[in-house]
């Protein structure tokens, strides 16, 4: 056991290097004052993904698991759920502004999403949700769980992830999705479905986006 608990520690640790970590840089790059671009590449980001959802699978199958082990398994009552999440979320998000109107705030450095919307910027956002739900959420909690068996930490630990690669939106907006995350995160330490998290990120992607292009 204590040689498995090894394997998994090791390999989360790569892939959250791999995968993740580049973004967390980046965010702090732009946090700490540098300009973000204006022309994105779409289909690098992409490759990226896809990429890193393929290291994933590939890491799972090399352990005789799949993604259904973390998660990723749509069940007809996902869409309740999502639906349930969604207004939780809004509710929440009702009370944070109330409490500090500060959290209203528009984010940094997200002009690259205000452009035309093409196939591959429109293929980057269906995919986003599931490259960060699947990493951060379902892999990384899973494997905590095995590892440390405290919930608290484990749904800190993951909130504190995404929320560090958001960084570059501002203090502010980051700490505004932090609280997103931090739903998301306990919803899935109580019931390890994954599929209406990503169902409501996806959401939520799309009216930022929306938001974004009338701005």
């Amino acid at each position: 056991m204590k040689s498995e608990a090894k394997i998994r520690l090791l390999l989360l640790v790569s892939i959250l290097l791999i995968t993740i970590f580049p973004l967390i840089v980046n965010s702090v790059y732009l946090f700490a004052g540098a300009k973000s671009g204006t022309h994105p590449n779409f289909i690098y980001s992409i490759l990226w993904e896809g990429l890193s959802l393929s290291l994933l699978y590939f890491v799972l199958h090399r352990q005789g698991r799949s993604l259904k082990d973390i998660g990723f398994a749509f069940r007809k009552t996902d869409i309740f759920h999502g639906v349930l999440l969604y207004l939780v979320l809004y509710f929440v998000v009702i009370i944070a502004v109330t409490i500090s109107p500060s959290f209203s705030q528009a984010p940094q450095n997200v002009d690259f999403l205000r452009t035309k919307m093409t196939v591959s910027y429109f293929a980057f956002i269906v995919i986003n949700p599931f490259f960060e739900e699947l990493i951060v959420r379902a892999y990384t909690m899973t494997e905590l769980s095995f590892l440390i068996k405290k919930e608290e930490i484990i749904v800190l630990a993951s909130t504190i992830i995404q929320t560090s690669y958001h960084l570059y939106q501002g203090l502010i907006p980051a700490l505004y999705t932090g609280i997103v995350f931090f739903v998301f995160s306990i919803y899935f330490a109580k019931t390890r479905k994954v599929v209406p998290v990503i169902m409501v990120h996806l959401l939520l992607d799309l009216t930022a986006i929306s938001q974004l292009g009338k701005s």
